[in-house]
């Protein structure tokens, strides 16, 4: 009877520790399965490289027909006659006169504000794009313009006419 005891001693000194590392491997081959099945190794491929193309197809804006020198001339004739502003949580709020003293009207133009603290210097610069038609040789008010956040440090706004589309 001695060797049907010795026999089952080294079955369990066997099987005891392989159920031990098979219970440990099982799991994680299935949770590497499931990973594969539901396809959540794209982070080891290659991430293909992005080509783009630019083409123009056509100049829908008129600012291309007009030279550089043409361009400056029409700035110069546009003026902010007055410039209202306020802050309303956090945001300005501009109503503004702009004059257009050249023969032709305008469709839109492009305004900087610059916002500036209380020893002059520009805290912030912002570019709008004002869309209201301005009419040939005529003052036109302009309100409700929202510019955006701007710091409560701020005290004074100077602007600029950047750029004009007839």
């Amino acid at each position: 009877m001695a060797g049907r005891r010795g026999k089952k001693a080294k079955f369990k000194k066997f099987f005891i520790p392989f159920l031990k590392w098979v219970s440990a491997i099982v799991p994680v081959c299935a949770f590497i399965y499931i990973l594969y099945y539901y396809k959540q190794f794209d982070f080891l491929k290659e991430k293909p490289v992005v080509k783009s193309k630019t083409e123009v197809i056509s100049q829908a804006d008129s600012l291309s027909a007009i030279g550089s020198q043409s361009r400056e001339k029409l700035i110069s004739k546009i003026k902010i006659l007055e410039n209202e502003w306020h802050s309303v949580g956090g945001i300005a709020i501009h109503s503004m006169i702009i004059e257009n003293t050249s023969a032709s009207p305008i469709k839109n133009i492009e305004v900087e504000f610059k916002y500036l603290s209380d020893t002059q210097a520009v805290i912030t610069s912002k570019i709008v794009t004002i869309k209201t038609p301005l009419p040939a040789k005529k003052a036109t008010k302009v309100s409700g313009i929202s510019v955006g956040y701007v710091n409560n440090s701020v005290v004074g706004c100077d602007t600029k006419v950047v750029n004009a589309a007839i």
